[in-house]
């Protein structure tokens, strides 16, 4: 009996004329997390064909493909009634065995040209269910499991229930961003809150050696490795920027409680540069308004005009809270909080200004040459491709 996984997505199905666009990237990037299985459409549901023994892999892939609402592992038989039931069958005696009691039984017909009607099916397997298995009872309004049929122009689908997927569209369509990554919580989030909106992304750190050790950026491979799990591509090019003469000659030249804005707009100019670059057309940061004394509206404002590129935050409304229950969902959580220090906390004044205006800040950065330091920094970067890895 062939077994399939049956991915649907929601969002997508919304797109109208372009729909077709979004449907290709999804299957191309269902086909990058799953290189040795065949991957097709079929009017509404893409299928992936599948050896049961890998069941548990398809599941850890298709968990990480953005763009996907839902997904059910699922066996194909014919349109026999008998045979229908037998792998229902079949497959409520695997739910059984996990102490599940009561089901029902869900029938949707695509193929009109079968006759029996979708709660008729229904009914006639719901009643051999328990006629094989007595210990079970049906309970159509809070079930313990749902044995789901799909009758289809290409056969009849059964399988346990749906699994959640991801959800949001999928990564590529959107174009290309650069995100600020640093070895906190916030950062990784945002990336893959980007990357569920269709973003690829390429990641830019800023060390600063030797305050930062080679700890504190094995941490940020790290980091980016899980999020190239979540990429259209399955891989991420790092871009690690010394950025420790830039500090050091700004906290020599400012004002201290300037120093950390100044910080953040010299990192957007040299980020803005690099994705430029490299075809991206926006940058991703993690920040969030008021999380910090220093992330004010004036202040990130102030930030933006920095950049010569669209700025998106994707926490930007986001507590703390929400971003930590974030970064557990996608497996970010326990590497962020490893204790290395990053480069934006070795150099943070004591009292960062909270209200500073764009007069301000520019009167003090005339002390500094803006431009030769971004060029000189520029000068310095390195790059990685990170290839994904599960945690």
């Amino acid at each position: 009996m062939e077994s399939i996984a049956v991915v649907r997505y929601n969002e997508i199905a919304l797109k109208g004329k372009n729909r077709g666009t979004f449907e290709k990237q999804l299957v191309e990037n269902i086909r990058t997390a799953l290189p040795d299985s065949r991957v097709s459409r079929r009017r509404g549901r893409i299928i992936v064909n599948l050896d049961r023994k890998l069941r548990d892999h398809v599941q850890r892939k298709l968990s990480r493909v953005f763009g996907i609402q839902n997904y059910s592992i699922a066996q194909v038989t014919d349109y026999d009634i008998e045979n229908i039931s037998e792998t229902s069958i079949h497959t409520a005696k695997e739910l059984l065995s996990s102490g599940n009691t009561t089901f029902k039984v869900s029938t949707k017909r695509e193929y009109k040209k079968f006759p029996v009607k979708s709660m008729e099916l229904s009914a006639i397997i719901g009643e051999r269910i328990l006629k094989a298995l007595p210990q079970l009872q049906v309970n159509v309004r809070n079930p313990d499991f749902v044995i789901g049929i799909e009758v289809r122009s290409d056969g009849v689908y059964v399988f346990p229930g749906k699994i959640h997927g991801p959800g949001g569209l999928p990564t590529g369509i959107s174009g290309k961003g650069a995100l600020l990554l640093s070895g906190g919580i916030d950062s990784p989030v945002a990336g893959c809150l980007a990357m569920k909106r269709g973003i690829t992304l390429i990641a830019v750190h800023f060390s600063s050696p030797p305050y930062t050790g080679s700890r504190s950026l094995d941490k940020v491979r790290k980091l980016a490795g899980i999020l190239a799990s979540y990429s259209d591509r399955r891989e991420i090019e790092l871009f690690n920027v010394p950025f420790t003469e830039c500090q050091l000659t700004i906290k020599k030249c400012v004002p201290d409680k300037l120093s950390l804005l100044i910080q953040r707009r010299l990192m957007m100019r040299i980020a803005s540069s690099l994705a430029e670059a490299e075809g991206a057309e926006l940058l991703v940061t993690g920040e969030s308004v008021g999380q910090v004394a220093s992330q004010t509206i004036r202040n990130l404002s102030v930030i933006d005009q920095s950049s010569s590129i669209l700025v998106i935050r994707p926490l930007v409304c986001f507590d703390k809270l929400e971003t930590i229950e974030c970064a557990k969902k996608y497996n970010t959580y326990n590497t962020s909080i490893l204790p290395y220090e990053d480069s934006c906390t070795v150099f943070s004044p004591l009292e960062p200004s909270t209200w500073a205006s764009k007069e301000l800040i520019e009167r003090a950065e005339e002390r500094l040459n803006t431009r030769e330091l971004t060029d000189d920094a520029l000068g310095k970067v390195s790059r990685e491709l990170v290839p994904e890895s599960e945690v």
